[in-house]
């Protein structure tokens, strides 16, 4: 069956993929309609499945589509590789994908791909995009790893995962020219700068107050972005909870400080996510490092 697949199906195959349009995907391939939309039938012929759901709007992927998608990419990704290295051209540059949440994509991010061996030999892209959207393109294989917060979702089959690290949410304010905090944990309202409702810190947060009641707080900017939320709370607009790994410059010279709120300490898992389907040469080997600086976190 493999010997009836043509190579140019499978760059068919990954441009639909992307363009989510065969009008879109057949102009990118430079051939007509009719006949890249007879190549990728021919396709699904070879492999014995449908790779899209035609009466999804837009184009959608099968199941056993996101499936192949995600072996195939890495497939084709490894083969121009090799190639390129035997006919002794300037050595490629695989791309390994990371979707990250984004605090961890601003304050964890960069010391984690400085821990690579030869790390130009690689090109890294790096997006900071909802975990919803990012478990969709790992399913997919546009993503080759999430690294982001517990995901009841992604620890099962059929994804793979590896905890990196702990953290924990403190509630903090600023700290006046003496060092002490702006705002008085004691008070009986207090300002606060919120997470979105659907963020994986908004959700702590609010479970938090709902335990404590929300009377106290008077919430009065809300932003997905931690590290926005932390440049409010520098400029004294009220309290937030921030993950520790954001703050530590902070709290060491005394610029925030912590609140003493009871139970308001919130403990936080990262993992790094994969799908369980193999990943190109340099994806692989990203994963073994990271699993092997991490044993025992």
């Amino acid at each position: 069956m493999l010997n009836n697949i043509e190579t140019k199906w499978l760059y068919d195959f990954i441009s639909l993929e992307e363009c989510r349009s065969f009008t879109l995907a057949a102009e990118q391939r430079n051939i007509s309609q009719s006949s890249f939309s007879r190549r990728i039938r021919a396709l699904e012929e070879a492999v014995g499945f449908e790779i899209f759901d035609r009466s999804a709007s837009p184009l959608q992927l099968t199941e056993p589509g996101r499936v192949f998608h995600a072996h195939i990419r890495n497939t084709l990704d490894d083969l121009e590789y090799q190639i390129n290295k035997l006919h002794g051209g300037a050595p490629s540059r695989h791309r390994i994908t990371i979707a990250a949440a984004h605090s961890l994509s601003v304050f964890v991010m960069p010391d984690l791909l400085r821990s690579l061996p030869n790390p130009q030999e690689n090109i890294v892209y790096v997006e900071s995009i909802d975990v919803d959207d990012a478990v969709l393109n790992l399913k997919e294989g546009r993503s080759d790893f999430i690294f982001s917060f517990q995901n009841e979702e992604l620890m099962s089959e059929p994804f793979l995962h590896t905890r990196m690290m702990a953290s924990r949410l403190y509630p903090v304010c600023a700290c006046d020219a003496a060092g002490k905090p702006l705002f008085d944990a004691r008070a009986p309202s207090l300002p606060l700068l919120n997470y979105t409702d659907t963020s994986y810190m908004g959700r702590q947060v609010n479970r938090y107050l709902a335990a404590v009641g929300r009377e106290r707080f008077t919430v009065t900017f809300v932003s997905s972005m931690s590290d926005l939320l932390k440049r409010m709370v520098k400029q004294g607009f009220g309290i937030a909870w921030l993950p520790d790994y954001s703050i530590k410059e902070e709290l060491k010279h005394r610029e925030l400080a912590i609140l003493n709120l009871e139970n308001a300490v919130m403990a936080m898992q990262v993992y790094l996510y994969r799908l369980d389907a193999r990943l190109n040469t340099a994806s692989e080997s990203f994963w073994r490092t990271m699993k092997a600086l991490h044993p025992t976190v």
